[in-house]
């Protein structure tokens, strides 16, 4: 069986893409030319390949100095760095797609709809896409063409639903068992603010609330979260679940709230939407940002956000 010292000289690490597009890549990681960070990311880290396999190794260089781990790169810490390197000049991206979003609410403004908008701060840790498909199979969320953190518009939406329907429960515990049959009265709770489909008895209808994505005020500092695997032999059909095997740290991304970290929430709200919506869209953010989060460990404390309702 080879030593760690033997594996070690027989590792390669290689990028799993054609020769000339990796040579490309290297040239602008090597440099702090603002490239798409998601891209990277999501298609373009290297393969540890040795005797054993193929790897990604995205892990954290340990803290202790005593921990021997053999000589090989750790990925994860990588990618921090080069997102530390391109951070900075990633803001005038940003400020760039911020001021278009502007221009957008503007128009908005003229066919009958009002901005209301609210900067707030991250508290805690935020998670955003933990479960996407990944070669790590630890996944986050980027902007598709700035290349930086941000919650997904959808999510925004689909969060303040679930929020609006526990707000309207709390007020009518009767309502739980329209929520539960999906009836009328479900459909009615929905209409106005978030809209709802075609169903028996009910005609579909469009919100009269277009939730935009919630885009950091700056590009945010980027960290790593551990949970913990307890039986990496049992996951990987090796043995059962033994309380002998070791654990196995397995790190992802999040945004890190440094105290310095806000997210702009933007909705455009109809004219048209009742004074009674407009306060019920205004506590079911507040629900939503201070005690339910946004993204991914929100059990844990994650994704929350200072109450500053818009």
């Amino acid at each position: 069986m080879p030593t760690n010292r033997d594996r070690d000289k027989n590792t390669e690490n290689i990028f799993p893409i054609p020769s000339e597009v990796a040579e490309a890549i290297k040239k602008s990681l090597s440099s702090n030319y603002p490239f798409n960070f998601g891209l990277y990311f999501n298609k373009w880290l290297w393969v540890c390949a040795d005797d054993c396999g193929v790897d990604y190794k995205f892990q954290a260089r340990p803290e202790l100095k005593s921990y021997k781990s053999g000589n090989g790169k750790y990925q994860a810490d990588e990618v921090l760095n080069y997102y530390g390197k391109i951070r900075k000049a990633l803001n005038s991206v940003l400020m760039s797609k911020l001021k278009e979003r502007e221009e957008l609410c503007k128009a908005f403004e003229k066919i009958g709809y009002s901005k209301c908008s609210s900067k707030v701060k991250l508290e805690t840790p935020l998670i955003v896409g933990l479960g996407n498909a990944h070669p790590t199979e630890r996944g986050f969320t980027f902007h598709w063409t700035l290349g930086i953190p941000y919650i997904p518009a959808e999510s925004v939406k689909g969060i303040l639903r679930l929020c609006h329907l526990i707000n309207k429960t709390n007020g009518d515990a009767g309502f739980f068992e329209n929520w539960a049959r999906e009836d009328e009265e479900y459909f009615r709770a929905l209409r106005g603010i978030f809209g709802c489909s075609e169903s028996e008895n009910v005609t579909a209808a469009k919100g009269k609330v277009v939730f935009l994505d919630a885009m950091p005020v700056n590009v945010p500092e980027l960290g790593l979260e551990i949970t913990t695997c307890h039986y990496p032999d049992y996951y990987g059909a090796k043995r059962g679940p033994t309380e002998d095997q070791n654990p196995m740290p397995l790190p992802f991304l999040a945004v890190m709230n440094n105290g310095d970290t806000f997210f702009d929430f933007t909705f455009l709200v109809s004219n048209s939407l009742s004074s009674e919506e407009q306060n019920q869209l205004k506590e079911a953010f507040r629900l939503a940002i201070s005690e339910h989060g946004f993204g991914a460990k929100t059990a844990l404390g994650h994704g929350r956000f200072s109450c500053d309702p818009p």
